[in-house]
């Protein structure tokens, strides 16, 4: 899982803590967790699990023209990792990273008007609860004439998500982003599907819209919103002049899909409903990890990352072992522990602590 360290500064303001929790951060500036699938399927990986095997967790947004065609748009990093993997893409395209939104206009561009263009992280995309809830989505665009649709979960309190009013089919109310669901509300989960033809037309409307009728769409302040008019326009101009997605992604202007995008396609909005708590293949903190099922546990239910001769663990029960460090570790003892060990330290902290309370920990541990 690709992360980034969190500061004391950030979690004294309370910022970061809707984040991934995986990171393990600060004692760890990166750490990459691996889901096991190969060939496009998910197999059991033998213990312990080398971390650094199989296709890498929320590598970047996936464009999908379903479901022959698939196209990367990633970072050159990304691009250059993902060459190393058995499963390809039918199409790799360079994308300087300006924004979640990019890709996909950028995709808008190249495919035909009756394409469907899917937005998906890499690990999302192949939950079977998703692929499921991507199919329904599909079949309500195809029968009831939608234009657009979007995943959502049950059962989540993520502050990172947007929220959506539901009733019947449609999503009739945008929340504001970090407002705590109600039961009537359902988080979404940025997986999104979109006809292009009702996407191009949706950018197309908004070339010379004015703020009064941003603000209808938008809860943001006249700063905001003025720069999101600007955006706009300059997209618009983008579309209908760029002949490629990559002309359109050298020039483009950053571009947020949920802050910017994504409001201009819930009037025809369709969903489909995962239940975050029995389904949804999401890796977040390490209690998340060890109860995920996604990863196998040996006969004493520790859950182990690392590689085979770089770790020795005797007497351990019912713990996360994990070393992304380069030398060995021996480890004896542990009960119900999560025991971590990388270039910048080392966890050693209860299995169900809650996540916000072991990111405190370990600062103490750094400081």
């Amino acid at each position: 899982m690709l992360a980034r360290e969190i500061t004391i500064k950030e979690i004294e303001l309370g910022i970061g803590k809707e984040r991934s929790s995986t990171r393990l951060s600060p004692i760890f500036k990166t750490i990459d967790l691996y889901i096991p699938i190969k060939n496009g399927k998910l197999y059991t990986p033998k213990i312990p699990i080398d971390p650094f095997e199989g296709s890498p967790l929320l590598l970047m947004p996936l464009i999908y023209i379903p479901h022959d065609e698939s196209i990367l748009f990633g970072t050159p990093s990304i691009n250059e990792r993902l060459s190393k993997q058995d499963l390809q893409p039918t199409r790799i395209i360079a994308d300087p990273g300006k924004g979640t939104g990019s890709p996909i206009l950028a995709a808008a561009i190249d495919a035909k008007d009756d394409d469907i263009l899917i937005l998906a992280a890499c690990d999302q995309f192949h939950s079977p609860a998703v692929t499921k809830a991507i199919t329904t989505i599909l079949d309500r665009i195809e029968q009831r004439n939608f234009s657009s649709g979007t995943v959502l979960t049950t059962g989540t309190r993520n502050p990172a998500f947007s929220y959506f009013k539901i009733k019947d089919d449609k999503a009739i109310e945008f929340m504001l982003k970090g407002t705590i669901p109600k039961d009537d509300m359902i988080a979404e989960t940025m997986i999104v599907c979109v006809t292009v033809a009702y996407l191009k037309n949706q950018i197309a409307k908004m070339k010379e819209v004015s703020i009064a009728k941003l603000k209808e769409l938008y809860p943001y302040t006249g700063d905001e919103l003025a720069k999101i008019q600007q955006n706009l326009k300059v997209i618009a101009d983008l579309m209908e002049n760029c002949s490629t997605a990559e002309e359109f992604l050298a020039k483009c202007p950053f571009c947020d899909f949920s802050k910017v995008i994504h409001r201009l396609l819930i009037p025809e909005m369709t969903y489909a409903t995962v239940e975050y708590i029995k389904e949804w293949n999401d890796l977040g903190d390490w209690l998340k990890v060890y109860h995920s099922g996604i990863f196998p546990k040996d006969k004493n239910n520790n859950l182990i990352f690392s590689k085979e001769k770089l770790i020795s663990y005797t007497s351990c029960e019912n713990s996360v072992i994990a070393n992304f460090a380069n030398s060995k570790i021996i480890v004896n003892g542990l009960k119900n522990r999560i025991f971590a060990v990388g270039p910048r330290g080392v966890i050693d902290l209860p299995l169900d602590m809650d996540p916000n309370e072991y990111k405190k920990e370990v600062v103490k541990i750094q400081m």
